[in-house]
């Protein structure tokens, strides 16, 4: 069985429901991002939105643990920055979206890693 095989299977049903959630999430923050950014008028927001689509389409296609750690460590960058430029609370949604997806690509990896070393017979 393949990785993409064993992350189709019903056994990771619950963990690949999760990985796909958090990406479309982040896919939806970037559209959010980039929309604001433009009403305001600020081209710079093209790199955070670049930076956050690409970190959910590596969660997303490839289940990258590295990936989602990135993307949960540039959104609490992000909610610091937020809280001390404006004074308040912005970008949390993000953070939260990059822990789910630190979580369950971690869940998968370690699954697929246990599956891998199983024997051959116990495999169905």
């Amino acid at each position: 069985m393949t990785k993409r095989e064993f992350y189709k299977s019903e056994e990771m049903r619950p963990v690949r429901k999760q990985i796909n959630s958090s990406a479309i999430c982040a896919y939806v923050c970037a559209g959010i991002s980039l929309i604001a950014g433009l009403v305001i008028g600020n081209p710079l927001i093209i790199i955070d939105v670049i930076l956050v689509v690409v970190c959910g389409l590596l969660v997303h296609l490839i289940q990258s643990r590295a990936a989602a750690i990135v993307l949960l460590v540039y959104s609490g960058i992000n909610v610091i920055v937020g809280i001390i430029v404006n004074g308040r609370l912005q970008g949390w949604w993000l953070c939260l979206i990059g822990v789910y997806a630190v979580i369950y690509t971690f869940k998968f990896q370690k699954a697929w890693k246990e599956h891998k070393t199983l024997p051959q017979d116990y495999i169905v």
